[in-house]
């Protein structure tokens, strides 16, 4: 049997302050989140969290490992965070975030670095524009294609009527002028 060491006060006071700070920090590094992607960090040794920081980096996001009560008190005052976003926050929790764009990067990101490490960090969930996520849902997410393929997306659904309004018009240009010069044969020949 295993026997706990007693604490003094003054260690009672330093852990208190520690919380306090650890809280603070999370509340400025939360404070305009919109958007992340929670993973279950249980199984990654150093070398696989390295890689996975790296990784996230690339894309200019960060991997926060959080302990979930304290994390549960910095968010506690958002009023913009839906209720059910913090019963995700159990055992093993990291918080997969970024500046803009946070969930849908941190998805793909995450999927992409799932694709050559199987069965680590798994998705507990997440959190997009004051929507919670689950852990499928995160999976669906990344599948969305990123910003810049969108746009074209959006643009080309906008230039296609005017592409097939040019080709039609020329298409019945070039036919016009190819009747124009039969009938124009047909005049000379009569």
């Amino acid at each position: 049997m295993r026997r706990r060491a007693a604490v003094s006060g003054a260690d009672k006071q330093m852990a208190k302050e520690l919380k306090e700070i650890v809280v603070a920090d999370f509340e400025k590094r939360f404070a305009g989140l919109d958007g992340c992607v929670l993973i279950d960090y249980h199984g990654l040794d150093s070398e696989h969290t390295a890689d996975l920081r790296s990784h996230l980096r690339q894309d200019g996001l960060r991997l926060t490992i959080v302990h979930n009560r304290l994390l549960r008190r910095a968010l506690a005052g958002r009023e913009d965070l839906p209720a059910g976003f913090c019963e995700q926050l159990r055992g093993p929790t990291a918080v997969l975030h970024g500046e803009e764009g946070g969930a849908i990067l941190a998805a793909k990101a995450l999927v992409s670095w799932q694709k050559k490490n199987r069965d680590l960090a798994p998705a507990k969930g997440g959190l997009i524009e004051g929507r919670v996520l689950s852990a499928g849902e995160v999976s669906e997410l990344a599948k969305i294609p990123d910003r810049p393929t969108l746009l074209c997306q959006t643009a080309g659904l906008f230039l296609s009527p005017l592409q097939y309004l040019a080709s039609a018009t020329r298409s019945l240009l070039s036919h016009f002028a190819g009747c124009a010069k039969e009938r124009a044969r047909q005049l000379e020949a009569s």
